[in-house]
This record gives C-alpha cells, structure tokens and sequence, in this order.
C-alpha cells in the first residue's frame, strides 16, 4: 500500500503513539516482542509506517532490534533504573521551592481531584489508570514550577520514569501507599513547608525503588 506523504506522516505518528502507549502502560512488557504486522493490521496501515514509529522508539531507547527476534521492548537494566531514581530525585528536590512560589489555586485542585480518582482505581485494582493518575500528579508538579529549563530537561525522561512507576504499581501495596504519600506531599505545599515537601519526595522514590524490585516484573528484570 503506498501512503501519501502526509497520510504517511500521520500513520506513523499513529503508530508511534499506539506502540509507546502500550509499552508504558505494559501492555507490551520489558523483553517482549513487537509484531509489526499486527499493529499495522489494528491501524489498517501498511508496514512502513510502522516500521518507521519502532525506529523512532528505538533512538528513545524504548525499543531494540534484535537480528533473529526483530524489534522487543528494552529492558532496564537495575543500573539504569537506579540512575534514573537519582536523577528524578534531584530534579524534584531542586523543583520544590518553584512549586511552593509559583503553584496555582486550579493546580491544587487538579491535585486533590487526581486523587480522589486515584483512590477509586485502586479500590478497583485498575492498574492502567492508576499508572495514568500517578503520571498525571507528578506532570502537574512539574509544570507548576513554571520553568521552562525545568520542564524541558525532566520531559526527555518522563517517559523512563513512567515505565519505571509502571512497574513499581504492579507491587502488592504500591498503589495504596503512593496515593497515601501523595496526599501528605499536597499538603506540605498547602502548608507552604518545603522541609516536609523535600522530605515526603525522598520517602516516595524511595519506596518506588522499594516496589520495583519487589513487584513480579521488577524481580524478574533484575536477575536477566
């Protein structure tokens, strides 16, 4: 089938999305296998965009071409993971003072009301939007610090960082105690408090970095 460029264009663009949405939502899991054809064949495209959407996946270090398997989801190496942790940590903690300055009356209530529906997903045991919710609190912190050098830098690794949390969720327990954790970070910037702000953030990833290796695919990723 040969696509016109712009139709080409937004196929691969469709496949793109498609592909990293069901690689950070895990519904193609780190080591797994990507059948080409049975995305173009959801996306009624042909293989070259396709193809084109795994490559640029690639360059993100989302996927990996094998010679006999084809293209699989990349794997973090626990190395990777633990610098990972790092980086977000220091950036988070260099972000609290922005948010305490500069968070808005409508940020808060996006936060309270990620929440509540945060609460409502665990209860549920809905693991895909309590991995959206949990993203979505952290996106509103970063863009309330309302610095452009901040945002752009911790964009090029949110998607690591999502993948990470994914992971992290599948723990028994994880969910429940990251809402309860996000509910004592709201208040610490209601309450102005950037010493209980910076704290409550070092227990969260500490306890993420905790789930991760204790969730099933986090125990498994780290003896391959």
């Amino acid at each position: 089938m040969a696509d016109r460029p712009k139709e080409k264009k937004i196929l691969r663009f469709e496949a793109y999305k498609e592909i990293k949405s069901r690689i950070l939502f895990l519904d193609l899991k780190p080591g797994q296998k990507i059948f080409e054809s049975e995305i173009a064949k959801s996306l009624k495209a042909s293989a070259t965009p396709v193809r084109e959407a795994l490559l640029m996946l690639e360059g993100e270090k989302l996927v990996e071409a094998h010679p006999r398997l084809g293209f699989v989801v990349k794997k973090l190496e626990i190395k990777e993971v633990d610098e990972y942790f790092a980086i977000r940590k220091v950036l988070e903690l260099f972000a609290v003072p922005l948010i305490l300055e500069h968070i808005t009356d409508s940020e808060l209530r996006a936060l309270r009301d990620n929440i509540k529906k945060a609460e409502k997903c665990t209860g549920k045991n809905d693991l895909r939007n309590i991995i959206r919710y949990e993203t979505e609190f952290h996106e509103i912190l970063y863009k309330a610090t309302r610095s452009d050098v901040f945002f752009r830098t911790i964009s090029g690794l949110v998607d690591k960082f999502q993948l990470i949390r994914a992971i992290a969720m599948m723990a028994h327990g994880g969910p429940d105690e990251s809402v309860e954790h996000h509910k004592k970070i709201l208040a610490a910037i209601e309450e102005k408090d950037p010493r209980a702000l910076q704290s409550m953030i070092k227990r969260h990833l500490n306890r993420a970095r905790d789930y991760y290796t204790e969730s099933p695919l986090g125990a498994f990723l780290g003896t391959t």
